[in-house]
Parts: structure tokens; sequence; C-alpha cells
């Protein structure tokens, strides 16, 4: 098998007394969904801000297409990036959070093609055909020229999505895209997320939408007190989990 998109060895985070990450090692390969599910504060988020060094790990190392992430080796010693440099590797990693974090000043259109403009050198009319065409993509065609406050919560994570995929991104990470939206509004966004997963994109996603876990997962990886329980395909970890931890948190949510 070919070398991981993304590796992650004994990587640790703590604030102050209290670890969060004890030492996770996971690896993605190009064009696999990875889900994280585990119930709240087993460092799921944590671990996935780390991975384009919006945290800062203690300990252990993530590798993103080879390249090491926030650090760099030199003299057997590990060195932060600085902040410039680290911008650089982030461009290469989506990320939709929970909150869609849309310029409520700009719309939908003006918020995809900000990046692609402003950090890529995309000249403005070539982005903005992209960013029509990202907007078709995931279902808003037509609301290009909507503000954030005239779309609804699933419209405008939807134009989060449209925007993170406008920086071409190698690796798509998805923190709970779904907790903040009305029950309704879900089944939208996790369609487009679907069809990404049908079109290869390598993706990372932290949900308790086992639906979508079963579905689109390649591998759902079952967090706990910031270590890693249980590891395997969809119907093994969902259906007929090995270990009574595990076990456990399905059954309240399932219930």
């Amino acid at each position: 098998m070919s070398e991981p998109l993304l590796r992650a060895v004994g990587v640790r985070k703590s604030y102050g007394h209290t670890e969060v990450l004890g030492g996770i090692d996971l690896e993605v390969h190009k064009g696999q969904v990875v889900c994280l599910l585990g119930p709240s504060g087993a460092g799921k988020s944590t671990f996935l801000r780390c991975i384009n060094h919006l945290e800062t790990i203690d300990a252990g190392q993530i590798w993103v297409d080879g390249e090491p992430i926030g650090f760099r080796q030199r003299g057997g010693k590990l060195y932060e990036l600085r902040e410039r440099e680290v911008a650089r590797q982030r461009r290469d990693i989506g990320m939709v959070f929970q909150r869609f974090n849309l310029f409520a000043h700009r719309t939908a259109l003006e918020n995809v093609v900000e990046g692609p403009i402003r950090v890529l050198g995309v000249k403005p009319d070539e982005a903005r055909k992209q960013g029509l065409e990202l907007l078709d993509r995931v279902g808003l065609g037509q609301r290009g020229d909507a503000y954030p406050a005239q779309l609804s919560g699933g419209q405008q994570q939807r134009v989060a999505i449209a925007r993170s995929l406008a920086m071409k991104p190698k690796l798509m990470l998805f923190d709970e895209p779904t907790s903040a939206l009305d029950p309704e509004l879900v089944g939208e966004v996790l369609e487009v997320m679907s069809t990404l997963a049908g079109e290869g994109m390598t993706m990372v996603v932290v949900t308790h939408e086992m639906s979508f876990a079963a579905e689109a997962a390649d591998e759902v990886v079952f967090l706990a007190d910031g270590a890693v329980v249980e590891t395997g395909p969809p119907d093994q970890v969902l259906s007929a989990p090995k270990h009574e931890r595990t076990r456990q948190f399905l059954a309240r949510i399932l219930a």
C-alpha cells in the first residue's frame, strides 16, 4: 500500500495538568474517509486541530503528504515553524468547523473566492468562475449574491465547504459540521459530504451522525479519554464492537 496521506504517531496534547491526547496513532490513505467517534471530551476536536497546527502538540509527530506539520527537524531536534510557514502548510488542509465562520459582510461567492485570490494568487475573474462552479457543486449555484444572514444554517455550512474546496486541499477535516444545525438541515450537509467522499476526497470527520459513518466511512475510529479504543471498518465497529467502552457509547447514541 502507498504511503499514507495523513500519518500521526504518538500525538500528545495537554492543557495544564489535564492530558487531552494520550498518544494518538492514525493513518489515512489518499481517498479514504475516516470518521472519529467518541464522547464529549474524548479529544476528537483537539486532535483535528492538531492536524493543521491550530493546536501545538506536546509530543509525537504528524505528517501530511510526507511533510511534518508545524515543525522542522534539524540536527535530530524538532523546531516549530514560523506562522508564515505553517500558513503555507494549511493551504493543503481544508477545515470545516462546527460554526460556519463566514464573513458576514461578504456574499457567499465573496467568501468562497477570498482565499484563492489573496492566498493562491488566482486572478479575480478566474476565482469567480471557479467559485460559482463550487457553489453549484454544493447546490447553491443561484445564491452567490446572498449574504450569510440571508442563508439557512445548512446553506451557510455548504458555503463553508465550498470555501475550503476552493483552496484545492489534499485533505479535508470536518469538526462536527452538523452539530450546530437544526435537525431538518443536517441531511443537506451530509449529502454534500457523501458526494465528496464518492468523488475520492480524503476526509477525516468528527461526527455523531452514525448513518453517515456507516455509509461513507472506510474506517471508524472510536476515541475515549484521549486514546484510540477501537478502529476498523464501520460494519465491525458500529455493528459488532469488540470493546465494552465502544458498546456503551453506541448504546447511548443509538438510544
